[in-house]
């Protein structure tokens, strides 16, 4: 019995020794304080101008210490909006939808909520794709920016949300002409008329209004039905004169051996460069 004990308490000492072996004899017996906590004004100054230099990372960590540690003050708010703004402006679009949720959901109320809106709304506009690709993101944004205007209509970012919704229904007009022009390489006439009269109908001020024209003068030309070519040169004519989709119509019409096929369009959707909104403080 006596030699279990010995053999117990030799395993002690052992375990003891390489414990305290690994620890510096000055840290022995000492309490390790807490970190200090700087001051909010700071440290919210050096979050931001971690964030003016580029260092974004800091910056994150910074601004979440302001959120974390500050909470009960009305930097908190601010700071998550950094955040998010942050992540928005470095394009990562998971991580800024994260903070929107997050923003909206401890500060319902904020009276930046138009801006917290109108970035979300953003974040899914800018992941567009071109005119040719799928354009699941252009109905979200359109959505979106459409809500911006029904919940904000004086707030200073829905003014912004009509302008991006002429875009995106430039972007959508563009779609339907896409497909309508590929219906005609087809010799698929019916579809490419309705695609083309879908534009007509609701995409009036966009750039393909008078290519829609033209394409219908066209089609109906390439149909034998002279009468309705005729009727929508007229349109496009009153309307669009000075247009070079017209010259072309009116090419078609007086032109009985006028042919039609290869003729490609090469206007393009007009670049626009989209405003960033920073952060004030």
């Amino acid at each position: 019995m006596n030699i279990i004990l010995k053999k117990t308490n030799l395993i002690i000492i052992l375990i003891l020794i390489l414990i305290f072996s690994g620890c510096n004899k000055k840290d022995i017996g000492k309490i390790k304080k807490p970190e200090p906590i700087p001051k909010l004004e700071v440290l919210y100054k050096q979050a931001f101008k971690s964030y003016e230099e580029g260092d974004w990372n800091n910056s994150i960590k910074l601004f979440q210490k302001v959120e974390t540690r500050y909470s009960f003050t009305e930097w908190a708010p601010r700071a998550t909006l950094m955040i998010m703004f942050i992540y928005y402006e470095s394009n990562d679009s998971f991580n800024t939808l994260e903070y929107v949720k997050k923003f909206k959901s401890l500060y319902p109320k904020n009276k930046n909520n138009d801006y917290v809106d109108f970035i979300r709304s953003m974040t899914f506009y800018e992941q567009i794709n071109v005119v040719s690709k799928d354009q699941t993101y252009t109905k979200v944004a359109l959505n979106e920016f459409e809500n911006i205007i029904k919940k904000y209509p004086n707030s200073l970012y829905a003014e912004e949300a009509r302008l991006k919704i002429d875009l995106i229904n430039e972007q959508i007009a563009g779609k339907h002409m896409y497909i309508a022009r590929y219906y005609m390489k087809k010799s698929k006439w019916i579809p490419a008329i309705k695609r083309l009269k879908l534009i007509l109908n609701n995409f009036q001020t966009t750039i393909y209004i008078d290519e829609a024209l033209h394409r219908l003068v066209e089609v109906y030309y390439r149909l034998g039905n002279e009468n309705e070519a005729k009727k929508y040169a007229a349109y496009l004519g009153y309307n669009f004169n000075e247009s070079d989709w017209y010259k072309k119509s009116y090419e078609v019409i007086v032109n009985k051996n006028y042919d039609t096929k290869g003729k490609k369009n090469t206007q393009k959707l007009k670049d626009k460069v989209i405003k960033v909104f920073k952060f004030s403080k």
